[in-house]
């Protein structure tokens, strides 16, 4: 992996909260203004450039209107059975 290339499961986790926002029709703007966080920070979580805390991760989930869960599923890896 490059140097400068964002973490697999940033990328994965920024996706699902852009996923989350267009299903909702949210601009960047109205999800900072509903998360309570700067557009820039949801645009840098969205491209996999942060590694968000637990309480962005949370403020996001609620912006949205979504359980916080929903969103970290797709960063999480999956285990294999009997594993």
């Amino acid at each position: 992996m490059p140097l400068n290339a964002p973490h697999p499961r940033l990328q994965a986790f920024g996706f699902a909260v852009r996923d989350a926002r267009e299903s909702c029709g949210m601009s960047i703007e109205a999800l900072a203004e509903a998360a309570g966080l700067s557009a820039r920070m949801v645009i840098g979580i969205e491209h996999g450039k942060r590694n968000p805390s637990l309480l962005t991760i949370l403020a996001l989930a609620q912006g949205l209107g979504v359980a916080p869960g929903r969103l970290l599923e797709s960063a999480t890896p999956r285990r294999e059975p009997g594993t």
